[in-house]
């Protein structure tokens, strides 16, 4: 292998897991994020058990940002724990909204990512991150 210790296999393995959720969050984020009110209508009204007086559009808007924020998070570093914790949040949401609904499967991918979330706040970015590189170039 061309890493010479355990820590850097592991840092890897870290940028390999972050890179790749990050990219498949803005995927799935992203075009409804862009898509404009009836996209974010789409998402709010899917989430309507959260019922916070909020009109649908407001809550698919909030909801899309975060997960377009915490891949951009998990993509550089840049407040990375607290992102999270927050697409932890978000993904049990998912889980309760499709609980009602019944999706057995997309339940369940919502909380696996959900508990990798909450796995990569204990952990967080690892070393190949760029806050960290940036971080250690201003010391």
């Amino acid at each position: 292998m061309f890493f010479n210790s355990q820590e850097r296999k592991i840092n890897f393995g870290l940028l390999v897991m972050r890179v790749g959720l990050a990219v498949l969050l803005l995927i799935h984020s992203l075009p409804v994020l862009l898509g404009g009110a009836a996209q974010w209508k789409r998402v709010g009204t899917g989430l309507s058990f959260i019922n916070i007086g909020l009109p649908p559009e407001a809550i698919g808007f909030v909801i899309m940002l975060l997960e377009s924020l915490g891949a951009l998070s998990l993509l550089f570093g840049y407040l990375f724990r607290t992102f999270s914790i927050v697409l932890a949040v978000v993904y049990c949401l998912y889980f309760f909204n499709y609980y009602n609904i019944g999706y057995r499967t997309l339940m369940l991918y919502s909380l696996s990512l959900a508990s990798v979330f909450i796995g990569f706040f204990n952990t967080g970015p690892g070393r190949y991150s760029i806050a960290v590189k940036l971080e250690k170039k201003n010391r």
